[in-house]
């Protein structure tokens, strides 16, 4: 089962991987006086199998001691973690380290267990790789994807997808059918407190970390609206959310259609082109895509939303396996849009990997103009592959291009239309982006209507 993941660094809040792969057998260990670091070794084991590069382990095995001095001064811990000299065996590395672990175990006391320092190991190592599609999930954020993959509730919360800016915390959207959108939060509504505590000086994290909580329990929000001039305080009772692949999919006035394609998860596709059947039933003329904040997904659900907007056997991207093996995938059936039928994707910086080539293709193949800010730069494969303790590993398999073999990963795709949206924008309750292609929109329909 292929696909394409997401970005690692936004919290692995959206992870899709080309396979899910059965636990590994637990790597033996170096001996040592103290806790051993089974699961660290565990993840070196799938690293050095399944990386697109051969690795080097004592490079890998120093960003976990790098991850472990860094959870360590964290925690207000002061202890020595040294470093692995480079071109050290693994065998001698995997000693060296263990030895590290267990002076970093005993330092720590009962203020990390040893499950927090292997996770922390863990992160150090795959954030050594510089690789958007190398990192690593906990248990808790595994389960949370698996069930996010299949459609189902991954998480308990109001339903909204927060955005930083400026060092303020917005609704960015609403999910449908969430508690949120039933007691009337808005996009673009800015977050001023939860349960009576500010969000200034917060980060993004921590705020959605207070506004999830156990299901049938309350959160009170504290909004600040355009055109309200003063707060307004709603008590919203959580529950399960199920991020949908599509949140908004609807003619906005006449003849412009207009969908906000969120993911790229199991269904997709199909989703997609029920929605745009329904569009074009409504007399849909232009088609508006909005990208932004789509942070990947199912390489082969990208395939059925490429086959349905892009003519028959174009390049659409490329894949560049070990040894420099490329294969170029095509479109390969008849498009549900007219070729003649305009369409304007808007994108952003949290716009990534699947979204990023879905991007690129329409941009490369001349199908469509790209209206926002450059997109993230985080374009490879990956597999996910379960650790024994139910944690995970997204590790890179290989790289991948656009259908001319231009390589995205840490450039992204820039926009033919650049637009900024500031807060200030948000604020006024204005999104520049849209009004951007709402704008062209209108004008190439009054020009083809004379």
């Amino acid at each position: 089962m292929k696909s394409l993941g997401a970005v690692l660094q936004r919290a692995m809040a959206v992870v899709m991987m080309v396979a899910v792969l059965a636990p590994l057998a637990v790597a033996q260990t170096a001996s040592v006086n103290g806790p051993e670091p089974t699961l660290v070794f565990e993840a070196l084991r799938a690293l050095r199998t399944n990386y697109v590069d051969p690795i080097d382990a004592a490079k890998v095995l120093n960003g976990a001691a790098e991850g472990l001095r860094s959870q360590l001064s964290s925690a207000g811990v002061s202890a020595t973690v040294g470093g692995i000299p480079a071109g050290t065996a693994e065998a001698e590395a995997r000693q060296l380290f263990g030895e590290q672990f267990a002076s970093a175990a005993a330092a720590a006391g009962t203020s990390l267990t040893p499950a927090q320092l292997s996770y922390a190991a863990i992160r150090g190592m795959t954030e050594a790789f510089k690789d958007s599609h190398t990192g690593f999930l906990t248990p808790q954020q595994n389960a949370e994807r698996r069930s996010r993959q299949r459609g189902q509730a991954g998480f308990t919360g109001v339903g909204v997808i927060l955005m930083p800016k400026d060092d303020k915390f917005f609704v960015w959207s609403v999910i449908p059918g969430g508690p949120a959108e039933g007691m009337g939060v808005r996009e673009f509504d800015r977050i001023l407190k939860v349960n009576d505590v500010s969000t200034t000086g917060m980060t993004v994290d921590q705020v959605s970390g207070m506004i999830r909580g156990a299901p049938g329990t309350p959160v009170t929000l504290t909004l600040g609206r355009s055109g309200l001039s003063e707060p307004l305080a709603i008590t919203i009772t959580r529950g399960p959310i199920v991020v949908p692949s599509i949140f908004k999919a609807e003619v906005v006035e006449g003849g412009i259609g207009y969908i906000k394609l969120y993911q790229f998860v199991e269904g997709t596709a199909r989703d997609f082109r029920a929605a745009l059947s329904r569009l074009m039933a409504q007399r849909m003329r232009v088609l508006v895509l909005d990208l932004r904040g789509n942070g990947g997904g199912y390489l082969h659900e990208l395939n059925g939303v490429m086959n349905a907007l892009l003519p028959n056997n174009l390049p659409v991207y490329t894949e560049i396996r070990q040894g420099g093996m490329t294969r170029v995938q095509r479109t390969n059936a008849t498009p549900m849009l007219p070729t003649t039928m305009p369409v304007w994707v808007l994108v952003d910086e949290g716009s990534a990997s699947a979204a990023e080539l879905l991007s690129a293709a329409l941009q490369e193949n001349k199908r469509g103009q790209l209206i926002g800010e450059k997109t993230a730069g985080a374009v490879e494969a990956s597999v996910m592959i379960d650790l024994s303790d139910g944690s995970a590993l997204s590790v890179t398999t290989f790289r991948l291009a656009t259908g001319r073999g231009v390589r995205l990963e840490g450039v992204g795709v820039r926009p033919d239309i650049e637009a900024v949206l500031s807060a200030a924008d948000i604020e006024a309750g204005q999104d520049r982006v849209l009004g951007t292609a709402l704008r062209m929109a209108r004008q190439f329909l009054a020009q083809s209507s004379r």
